[in-house]
């Protein structure tokens, strides 16, 4: 009886809310609202100027709605059928195949299939050259090696990955292209069939692969580096899946960084330099404030100086006299001129403390500059009364994670006590805004990602030769982690536990390697290629700089899981890619000394769950046994190598580095041996050329 009431009851609810749809959609007054018809803006219906005919229509409907006159509703006449679904063609959107080529420094294949990124391969971790760049008598053979690893190795969601694509993408491909470059797409159709080519240009790929990674529906975009086909320094204003440009200066803020680290001998690494420098100089004493010099360096060097610059000017305090005229330097970038001021010149030739203070100062400079032009744009978005819920900071310059903390910490709400309309929600910068960057912003041009947001942090591609790990395991002892008892076993043993004292080592805690799963996408380690330490003693900091053949200033960044972050820094900064830097609190600094850097702050990686489940249950147990949930993390690598990717690399520096203690490499712990073999010379001889003169061009110390 009761079942019986109840299936009436939902019977005549379903009838009363069929009468109720049709009148509540009566077209008279209301937008259509059939399944399958657009809502909002694009609804269908017609709109009116006569505000008294739509109060009488109103009226009259709702007389309509009487309980007394409700048999009408009902009637088999005006009752239209329910659809449950019904999905219009301009939603049926086709899953677009892209493939991507970038062939600038830092080169990068990307595969996307349905806007979703499917691999994206640096060629550096390929070919083991940092920066990559293809030499010209080498261009066919290395893109003909690359596009064939693509189309063997990479791994795709859902099924095998595409032999066909729609359209193949090219980043800044025009103009002064190389012969050998222009060659690209012949290539890749050596091993893919593409339907379509067409080019994207260099600052719109930084943007779009900015905007569209980020979790905000509209963000003001600023993509800056050294140069692009469409500029150096150029805005883009982001709203739903719209993006557009909106303004662009002559700012070249990236080389003009380069240039002058490469001045400051600790930077460019060449003590006997200064003294030619400082002669040259002595010799033109009559070209006034501005003097035109320059200091020549292979690309693969010059772009390592920016890095190098950023953690070096942590050791001193800036300098307002010469800060005038660093600013007014990179000012003049943007109209010509790149002579360097005398005075900055004359800083360099006092010495190391002078050059450390000059470097301090040209990251005040960049930051005095990109702060202040930031709010300028929001500000005039403002008075256009466009309000956006983020920023989004991409290009190389994007890499300098203290201008991006600035950024973060005065023009957003982020640490605002209370909501702040008139501020961005936060700042987001994307895993490789760098050039390595460009491929995956040239697919979402032409397929934007439309389904949930894409972590891109691990698209890189696994060991190249791991079919040999199993027999390297064998032969050298190796223990499997997981039956030894998994995170847990590898935090007791960074830790210094048990587990690491009962073998009687030099060192109080060890530096342990990882080595899993498909490699990170972008310039910065996160876990699947990392050297791991506990950051408990500035001796820690000295090894792993020692380690790498680092320089001694260089920071050495944390990895800190989500449930630390607030106290560490007192704010639950979320930096899932080192994006940003952030000050370490006192008291943390004191107990693990090596977890910041020299000026108190710490380009940290956060870790959640969902960002990586198993470096997450890492720091966690460590955590219990440390009393902090946090690692030392940089890359692993060797010296002057990019990123390790193969088995064998890996267990070499294993072989030979004296610091490194254990290599993680899957699930297999490799110890190292007892006796360190010889580590082989990686020095290259170069030669240095001084006063090289020419009257339009000045003096010059070009290095070879």
């Amino acid at each position: 009886m009761f079942r019986t009431v109840y299936c009436s009851f939902l019977w005549h609810a379903a009838v009363a809310g069929s009468q109720e749809f049709e009148k509540f959609c009566d077209t008279e007054i209301y937008p259509p609202c059939d399944v399958g018809l657009p809502v909002g803006r694009d609804s269908p219906g017609l709109w009116t100027a006569n505000a008294t005919g739509l109060s009488i229509k109103a009226s009259r409907s709702t007389r309509r709605l009487n309980p007394g006159r409700s048999s009408e509703l009902g009637s088999p006449k005006t009752r239209r059928p329910y659809e449950e679904l019904s999905l219009p063609e301009s939603l049926h959107v086709e899953e677009k195949t892209v493939i991507a080529l970038h062939a600038g420094h830092d080169g990068s294949i990307a595969i996307g299939k349905g806007g979703r990124i499917q691999c994206v391969l640096e060629l550096e971790r390929l070919f083991e050259n940092r920066y990559f760049i293809p030499k010209v008598d080498h261009f066919h053979v290395d893109w003909h090696r690359a596009v064939e690893t693509v189309s063997e190795h990479c791994e795709c969601e859902q099924g095998p990955c595409p032999t066909s694509f729609d359209y193949g993408i090219m980043v800044n491909f025009g103009g002064d292209v190389p012969v050998q470059r222009a060659q690209l797409p012949r290539i890749v159709e050596r091993f893919f069939h593409v339907r379509e080519w067409r080019n994207v240009n260099h600052h719109e790929a930084h943007a779009l692969m900015g905007y569209f990674a980020s979790p905000f529906r509209s963000a003001f975009v600023l993509s800056y580096d050294g140069g692009g086909n469409d500029g150096v320094f150029t805005a883009f204003l982001g709203r739903g899946f719209e993006l557009h440009r909106i303004g662009r200066k002559p700012l070249n803020l990236g080389v003009g960084y380069y240039k002058l680290a490469s001045f400051l001998q600790e930077v460019n690494g060449y003590p006997d330099m200064q003294k030619m420098l400082c002669e040259a100089i002595a010799e033109r004493d009559s070209d006034g404030d501005w003097v035109e010099f320059d200091m020549f360096f292979s690309v693969a060097t010059f772009v390592t100086f920016a890095g190098k610059l950023m953690g070096y000017s942590g050791l001193a305090e800036p300098s307002e006299d010469i800060g005038r005229w660093v600013r007014e330097y990179f000012h003049r970038w943007a109209f010509g001129s790149d002579s360097v001021p005398r005075a900055f010149l004359s800083k360099v030739c006092e010495g190391i403390e002078s050059q450390r203070v000059l470097a301090a100062t040209i990251q005040a400079e960049f930051e005095r500059i990109v702060q202040p032009i930031v709010q300028d744009y929001l500000r005039e978005l403002q008075s256009k009364s466009i309000s956006v819920e983020g920023i989004v900071l991409t290009g190389g310059c994007a890499l300098n994670v203290v201008a991006n903390q600035l950024v973060r910490d005065t023009l957003t709400e982020l640490r605002s006590t209370q909501p702040d309309l008139t501020k961005p929600r936060d700042v987001y910068v994307p895993p490789a805004p760098n050039d390595s960057g460009l491929t995956v912003g040239a697919i979402w041009a032409v397929a934007p990602p439309m389904g949930p947001r894409q972590p891109l942090q691990y698209l890189g591609f696994r060991l190249w030769d791991l079919d040999k790990l199993l027999k390297e395991a064998e032969a050298r002892g190796a223990r499997s982690l997981s039956q030894l008892g998994g995170v847990d076993y590898l935090a007791e043993l960074l830790a210094g536990g048990p587990a690491w004292t009962g073998n009687k080592p030099k060192h109080k805690k060890p530096i342990i390697a990882v080595v899993r799963g498909r490699q990170e996408f972008g310039p910065r380690a996160l876990g699947h290629r990392s050297l791991l330490a506990v950051p408990d003693s500035q001796d820690m900091r000295d090894r792993m700089n020692r380690l790498k053949f680092r320089q001694w200033y260089r920071p050495v960044a944390p990895m800190i899981a989500e449930e630390a972050l607030e106290e560490v820094f007192g704010f639950k900064y979320n930096s899932a890619y080192m994006e940003f830097a952030p000050k370490v609190r006192d008291e943390v600094r004191e107990r693990f000394p090596a977890i910041a850097h020299f000026d108190g702050t710490a380009r940290h990686q956060s870790v959640s769950r969902e960002d990586e489940p198993w470096v997450h249950a890492l720091l966690l147990a460590v955590g219990k046994l440390t009393g902090l949930a946090a690692l030392i993390n940089t890359s692993f690598n060797s010296k002057g190598k990019p990123i390790v990717n193969t088995v064998e690399a890996s267990l070499e520096m294993l072989d030979q580095l004296e610091d490194l203690d254990y290599v993680l490499i899957e699930d297999w712990l490799f110890r190292a041996p007892a006796v360190k073999q010889k580590v082989k010379s990686t020095e290259s001889k170069h030669s240095i050329i001084s006063g090289k003169r020419c009257f339009a061009c000045g003096t010059a110390i070009a290095i070879s």
